[in-house]
């Protein structure tokens, strides 16, 4: 009967380097696999909240009375870099509502805040994995302008005159046809909005011709 032959020390050396380099590249494809996806869904995650916000933003200026971008942010930061957007609306009690969209460069998230000037403002929904937001106001006039980032070819060479209401809320907060036109960014999508309140004057004008009311009808005589 043969005796059975032993691994050398050699062989024992080669065997456990080669299941060393095999298992370090299976940990650094298992590595790039958890990254790749954590990357993927930061991204998806990204998209959604952006498109979620433009939509957002869209849908609170048509029942806004004044889109506007304030001196300073619900925290009274300087906001000369339009990283909020606020909003403010009366209903039909005459109650007045105050929100804002907040945005934090470090951690790429716009938070709504409900707020009253000069009091502790309400956080409310987010929208995480934003690279960037700004908002910057325009003049009416911008849209026929091409030096304007607002500029549109549909409106080159139309005479459109500003209008500014005054609500009496305070100087920033006021109605008008204004415009507050939006950057956001999130991974690998850029999207943009151009906003006006929902009580934005047109150029039309719409005349009524209501029917006269009745004369009042004789008093008897005695």
């Amino acid at each position: 009967m043969r005796a059975q032959r032993g691994f050398t020390l050699l062989e024992l050396l080669v065997a456990s380097a080669i299941a060393f380099v095999v298992g370090w590249q299976l940990l650094g494809f298992a590595h790039a696999l958890v990254l790749g996806t954590a990357r993927l869904d930061e991204r998806l995650r990204g998209r959604s909240a952006a498109d979620r916000l433009k939509e957002r933003l869209a849908s609170d200026a048509a029942t806004a009375w004044s889109v506007f971008v304030p001196r300073n942010d619900v925290d009274g930061s300087r906001n000369a870099d339009g990283h909020e957007l606020d909003f403010v609306t009366e209903d039909a009690g005459h109650r007045v509502y105050w929100w804002a969209y907040d945005y934090s460069a470090s951690a790429k998230r716009v938070t709504a805040y409900a707020y009253v000037p000069g009091g502790t403002p309400t956080a409310g929904e987010t929208f995480e994995g934003i690279d960037s937001f700004v908002a910057r106001r325009h003049s009416i006039a911008d849209l026929s302008e091409p030096k304007s980032e607002a500029y549109d070819p549909l409106f080159a060479g139309v005479a459109v005159t500003p209008v500014d209401v005054p609500y009496g809320w305070n100087a920033e907060a006021t109605g008008g046809n204004q415009l507050v036109r939006v950057r956001l960014t999130a991974p690998g999508l850029k999207r943009e909005a151009l906003l006006a309140s929902g009580t934005a004057p047109s150029r039309f004008t719409v005349v009524v011709d209501y029917t006269p009311p009745p004369s009042a009808p004789a008093t008897p005589q005695p």
